[in-house]
């Protein structure tokens, strides 16, 4: 077993190194190559469509929609991407969402604008998915989650098991399935800068977490 790790770790630790690269928003060191920026833009660009069939399309008032764009235009101005081009979307749901795609598609819905008590507080959550963005966490978890899919399966041809492949599969999926706590932690930094920078208060993003709480224990009452 030992002598098969050695050309492993030979082979991917320097594409591992070689795919690293300094993100100008967080200062990190981070492996993101196997999504291009020119593939986050088209990647956000595909699934557009999809998310506004799952979410009943956009709310149909050119006034909000431009008043959000606003918001978010004034935050991104701000930001250490300008390689990105924004785009900010109001859906028709009630449900209390907002999440951004890779390519700068930043998504909210009706429900969440009916929380926000003000514009510092809609900024906030503007800016903490534009964090996402400029921190590029989807082709993070996405590079991540491809290699490790390739050492399951090149582990699991070495072991001839079946199991350790689904094994190492089911680990890889749960892996890209949703932002680590660290990047969760992360967008919220890079909120709050961008708040700053933008002239809004920063403590709204803690006021607008607390009003989403109030309403959250209300529903569940």
């Amino acid at each position: 077993m030992r002598s098969f790790f050695k050309p492993l770790c030979a082979v991917l630790v320097p594409f591992l190194l070689a795919g690293c690269a300094v993100n100008p928003a967080t200062g990190d060191r981070q492996f993101t190559a196997l999504m291009s920026p020119g593939q986050e833009s088209s990647i956000g660009a595909q699934e557009h469509g999809k998310i506004l069939r799952q979410f009943g399309g956009l709310v149909e008032d050119s006034t909000l929609q431009a008043y959000v764009g606003g918001v978010g235009n004034r935050l991104v101005a701000n930001t250490e991407r300008p390689d990105v081009v924004y785009q900010f979307f109001v859906l028709d749901s009630p449900v209390i969402n907002a999440f951004a795609l890779p390519g700068g598609y930043v998504y909210v819905t009706r429900g969440l604008l009916a929380v926000a008590g003000s514009e510092a507080e809609l900024a906030s959550v503007l800016a903490h998915e534009i964090g996402h963005i400029t921190a590029r966490h989807a082709a993070e978890r996405y590079s991540h989650g491809v290699v490790t899919s390739l050492g399951a399966a090149i582990l699991a041809a070495a072991l001839d098991s079946k199991s350790a492949a689904q094994a190492l599969g089911v680990g890889s999926d749960l892996y890209i399935s949703s932002y680590s706590r660290k990047q969760e932690s992360q967008s919220d930094e890079l909120g709050i800068r961008y708040l700053h920078r933008a002239g809004y208060d920063p403590a709204a993003m803690a006021s607008f977490l607390t009003a989403l709480g109030r309403t959250t224990a209300f529903e569940n009452q």
